[in-house]
C-alpha cells in the first residue's frame, strides 16, 4: 500500500478552524482492491494564518537575528513563519540553525518534523518526531505523526505500536483509531482492523475514510453483503 498521508503544516495560535481537506490521491474505491495507506494522519486543527501579519513581522525577525545571531528561538519563530505560509525549505532552513544552537527544545524538532513531512521528507520528519519524544514530554500529536510517517515507510508494525501508545494519551480519538486499523489493514491483521473501525463509526457515523476501509476488509474477510454497504456508505 502506497498512497501518500496527509501532510500537516502550521503550528501557533489565531483562528484555529476544523482540519484542511488532505490534498491526496482520491483512493479507488473499487472493491476488489486490498486494504491499504488510504487514511491520512490525524487531522488535528490546523490554523488559519494571517499572511500579511506574517509577511511583516519576518523582517523584523530579520533584523533582531542580525542583532542577536545567537538566539536560537528568534530562527525557531521565523521558521514557524515560514511553516504558516508555507514556505517550508525556508523553514527547514530556520529550524535547523535554531536546533544547532539548542539542541535540546523539544518544539523546535516537532515544528522541524512538520515542515520535512510537507516536503515528503518522511524519513527525517520521523527522526525529528522521534527526537521530540525522547526530550519529552510526549503526547498524542507526536505519536499519531510519527505512526502515520513510518506507515509511509512501510513499517506498519512500528505504526500500530505509536498508534497504540496514543490511544494510551487520548482512548477515544476517532482519528487514533483509524490510523490504527488502517495499519493493521495493511499487515493483514483484518480481524483487529474490523474491531477498531466498528469502534470509529460507533462514535462517528459520518466517517467515510472509515466506511472505506471497512469496506475493503469486509471484503478480504468474505463479508461481501457488509462490503458493498460499507462502500456505498464511502461514496
Amino acid at each position: 500500500a502506497t498512497d501518500v498521508q496527509a501532510k500537516k503544516a502550521a503550528t501557533g495560535a489565531t483562528n484555529v478552524q476544523a482540519k484542511e481537506p488532505a490534498k491526496l490521491p482520491a483512493p479507488a474505491k473499487d472493491a476488489n482492491a486490498k486494504p491499504g495507506l488510504i487514511i491520512e494522519e490525524e487531522p488535528l486543527a490546523t490554523v488559519l494564518p494571517d499572511n500579511a501579519a506574517i509577511e511583516k513581522k519576518i523582517p523584523l525577525l530579520d533584523e533582531l537575528i542580525a542583532r542577536e545571531s545567537k538566539d536560537e528561538k528568534l530562527y525557531s519563530e521565523r521558521g514557524e513563519c515560514y511553516a504558516r505560509l508555507g514556505k517550508d525549505e525556508k523553514a527547514v532552513e530556520d529550524f535547523s540553525k535554531a536546533i544547532s544552537l539548542n539542541a535540546n527544545f523539544q518544539e523546535t524538532y516537532r515544528l522541524r518534523g512538520l515542515s520535512l513531512a510537507k516536503l515528503n521528507r518522511v524519513a527525517e520528519a520521523v527522526a525529528d518526531y522521534t527526537q521530540a519524544l525522547k526530550l519529552g514530554p510526549v503526547t498524542y500529536e507526536l505519536y499519531v505523526r510519527r505512526a502515520a510517517g513510518k506507515g509511509l515507510l512501510g513499517e506498519h508494525q512500528a505504526a500500530i505500536d505509536d498508534a497504540a501508545e496514543a490511544l494510551k494519551l487520548k482512548p477515544n480519538s476517532v482519528e487514533g483509531l483509524v490510523v490504527l486499523a488502517n495499519h493493521e489493514a495493511a499487515l493483514g491483521k483484518l480481524q483487529d482492523a474490523l474491531t477498531n473501525l466498528n469502534k470509529v463509526l460507533e462514535m462517528d457515523v459520518k466517517k467515510g475514510d472509515a466506511y472505506l476501509l471497512r469496506g475493503f476488509v469486509n471484503k478480504s474477510l468474505g463479508n461481501l453483503k457488509a462490503s458493498e454497504e460499507d462502500l456505498k456508505m464511502a461514496a
